[in-house]
């Protein structure tokens, strides 16, 4: 190519040399037009009381109006860029494009700037759990720069090709597929900026309460004796359905789509693990009370997926997160009815090989399992909760966190369930017979749990 060759470059140069300085002059002339259109995109309120103190106010946030100009202001420069005009050469495409990532940096600036700035225990009211006004202001900023982000996707197209369609150019798609990739870069700094300052946040805020209503199963809701009249309801259906219904309409219907969904998700992952690890951890657990928790599994996963549609998703339930979360929920529902220990005549080490045998195991975290085996064990064998002096819903939270993450949490498990069985050890002596329990469930747990552990790293 000839833009490649030693001649061009020479003739190019740098420095005051050469065609540099023409160069740098016209991409400081770019900037100053492309900066002109932001000076009233994000004003900042100042105001003052009586006695001179500042008082924190919400910026006012640009119009559909300001948005558009902007957008028709991109347009316009980058279409100075059209190979029509340039002989075939994309390199002023490129430079054009790099000018409009520096700008679209500037605008994320000031709207970081523009957020309320406000903790996550303020975003939500405390009884009724709606949006306050910062936590509004913040999803206003969010779908201006969901607006924003639309405009720069179709904007290499709307410069490039719609303005000759229908004629057809090589030359035209090759330019807008160029500066399709040139940018990415502004594109990501938005999504980043939006993830970081209003979808985190939200999401721990949310989760928080999800998870203290989950927490709630601990309060008898399983319990033989609760279900044997059969007078209550479901579990899902009285506490959590009308908790994401409230969240679905107050506050994923009133983001974009996009973050909508990326809200949606990350609820459903932390919301799958938060439940089945509050679920097995449940002592004692009797046939009514699994048959209970299997119902309501299949009436949470129905929940979540309305939760995922109300919210704008479009990656079904089976699909968040690489499908890990749903696979366990759906391997829970055989993991309850395991009757591995009903032999009493098989030993620790056999019985092991037959919880390895079953096909639910790839699927279920190893700390999931550890917490359903406590559930055969003998009264002596202290649950991992009980054991760290923490409540369920804190103990819960210590191994899943508000972002959905496990991993960190499957060693915390592990380490916790030795102490346990360490502990049982040292108390059996006293034990005269009497406690209700498999014996075995401890060597158990000390068999499968290296196994589980190192499956789950490879």
């Amino acid at each position: 190519s000839i833009l490649s060759s030693p001649e061009w470059q020479i003739l190019q140069g740098s420095g005051d040399i050469g065609l540099y300085p023409m160069q740098r002059a016209f991409v400081t002339a770019l900037n100053k037009r492309l900066s002109a259109p932001l000076k009233g995109l994000f004003v900042e309120n100042n105001v003052v009381d009586e006695n001179g103190i500042d008082i924190k106010m919400l910026a006012t946030l640009p119009s559909e109006q300001d948005l558009k100009h902007l957008e028709a202001c991109l347009r316009d420069e980058l279409s100075i860029a059209d190979p029509r005009e340039g002989g075939g050469e994309f390199s002023m495409t490129t430079m054009i494009s790099e000018s409009i990532v520096d700008t679209i940096e500037s605008v994320c600036s000031m709207a970081r700037s523009a957020t309320s700035g406000e903790s996550e225990e303020k975003l939500l009211h405390e009884k009724k759990g709606t949006a306050t006004e910062e936590l509004l202001h913040d999803m206003k900023v969010a779908d201006v720069l969901a607006t924003l982000t639309t405009h720069l996707r179709n904007l290499p197209e709307n410069t490039f090709v719609v303005p000759y369609r229908p004629a057809h150019s090589l030359q035209h798609e090759e330019a807008a597929n160029m500066c399709q990739i040139a940018l990415l870069p502004a594109i990501h700094e938005i999504e980043s900026l939006v993830k970081c300052q209003l979808l985190n946040p939200l999401c721990n805020v949310l989760n928080k309460g999800i998870s203290s209503e989950i927490s709630r199963m601990h309060r008898g809701v399983y319990m033989e004796s609760s279900t044997d009249a059969g007078t209550q309801g479901s579990f899902v259906q009285d506490y959590l359905a009308p908790k994401f219904e409230s969240i679905a309409a107050h506050i994923l219907s009133r983001l974009p789509d996009e973050y909508g969904g990326m809200v949606a998700s990350t609820m459903c992952t932390f919301s799958i693990y938060c439940f089945v690890t509050n679920a097995s951890l449940i002592r004692p657990l009797g046939e009514m009370g699994r048959l209970r928790i299997t119902q309501d599994l299949a009436d949470f996963e129905l929940t979540l997926e309305q939760l995922i549609f109300k919210g704008g998703g479009s990656t079904p339930l089976n699909q968040i997160s690489g499908g890990k979360p749903y696979a366990e929920l759906r391997a829970v529902r055989q993991m309850l009815f395991w009757d591995g220990l009903a032999n009493t005549k098989l030993s620790s080490e056999q019985a092991s090989k037959a919880f390895f045998r079953e096909v639910w195991v790839k699927d279920v975290r190893p700390s999931t399992a550890f917490h359903f085996l406590f559930t055969f064990a003998p009264k002596l064998l202290s649950s991992p909760h009980h054991a760290n002096r923490m409540s369920a819903e804190d103990y819960v939270r210590s191994l899943v966190k508000l972002d959905g993450s496990v991993d960190d949490g499957e060693a915390k498990a592990w380490m916790t369930t030795m102490s346990c069985c360490d502990a049982y050890a040292q108390r059996e002596s006293i034990d005269s017979g009497e406690s209700s329990g498999d014996k075995r469930v401890p060597a158990v747990l000390m068999i499968i749990g290296p196994e589980l552990l190192r499956r789950r790293r490879y």
